[in-house]
């Protein structure tokens, strides 16, 4: 069967009221994809993307292909990147008056430069957020993957994780969903924005944790492809089989520096 394809004007449903927004940035081989929460009379958005007026645009139709966004009650952040979080401000203007922006606790000293104006609530592992009819939405910090101040966020009802970076992959196509090529374009992205293996080590249990305790039906990454859970084994092997960092041993090389 053919992989589905997602486009610049069609949020898709890919899991119970939760909306991919993705956006594909083809010069770059990337992808960035916000995601859209809808639970009763409220709604939950998860890294609300770029301020590039081609990608705010393509993103704000596709909100409003799903709801008014005076319902959004919540913007999450799961770290501090401007293809993730940029647009703050512009949908500060344009969300409930009573909007909670949320993000991991050490991301919150940059999210000041955007210019929001909302207090930034900031997270810890474990906090959970509630809206519309009970949804509960519960934080992982993955710290250092790949930056301090990184989170998941699971969605308890789906049993949905959203990865931020991590299951992240460059593709220069608008594939909704991870096929049998997809392990090479994750580690093709992991591999050169990950620094640090035992960063990605703990991220990996403590995703296997949670698939253990809860249950994941699907993993949402913010750059890449959706990864089914019939296939999530397959990626979590491919991700512990990955070397990381490795720019630091060739410029280490290069000046003939020997690191311990």
């Amino acid at each position: 069967m053919a992989n589905e394809m997602y486009d610049a004007d069609k949020p898709i449903e890919v899991a119970k009221g939760v909306f991919h927004m993705g956006v594909q940035d083809k010069s770059n081989s990337f992808s960035n994809i916000p995601y859209l929460i809808v639970d009763g009379n409220e709604a939950a958005f998860i890294d609300p993307g770029s301020m590039r007026p081609e990608f705010f645009a393509t993103v704000l139709r596709k909100v409003h292909a799903v709801i008014n966004p005076r319902k959004i009650k919540h913007l999450i952040v799961q770290h501090q990147d401007p293809d993730l979080c940029a647009a703050l401000p512009f949908y500060e203007k344009i969300v409930s008056a009573d909007v909670q922006i949320s993000c991991p606790l050490e991301a919150k000293v940059l999210m000041q430069h955007y210019g929001t104006v909302t207090p930034v609530n900031p997270l810890d592992d474990g906090d959970t957020i509630t809206f519309g009819n009970g949804r509960t939405l519960v934080f992982a910090m993955i710290p250092y993957c790949h930056f301090i101040g990184n989170m998941v966020t699971y969605d308890v009802k789906t049993k949905t994780v959203f990865s931020s970076d991590a299951f992240g992959g460059f593709t220069g196509a608008n594939n909704l969903y991870a096929d049998k090529d997809y392990p090479v374009q994750l580690t093709a992205f992991l591999g050169q924005y990950l620094g640090s293996k035992r960063a990605l080590e703990y991220a990996l249990k403590r995703l296997e944790k949670l698939n253990k305790t809860h249950g994941i039906d699907l993993i949402c990454p913010q750059h890449g492809c959706v990864i089914k859970k019939e296939q999530i084994p397959v990626y979590i092997e491919a991700a512990h089989a990955l070397t990381v960092g490795g720019e630091v041993e060739a410029l280490a090389a290069k000046h003939g520096i020997t690191l311990d």
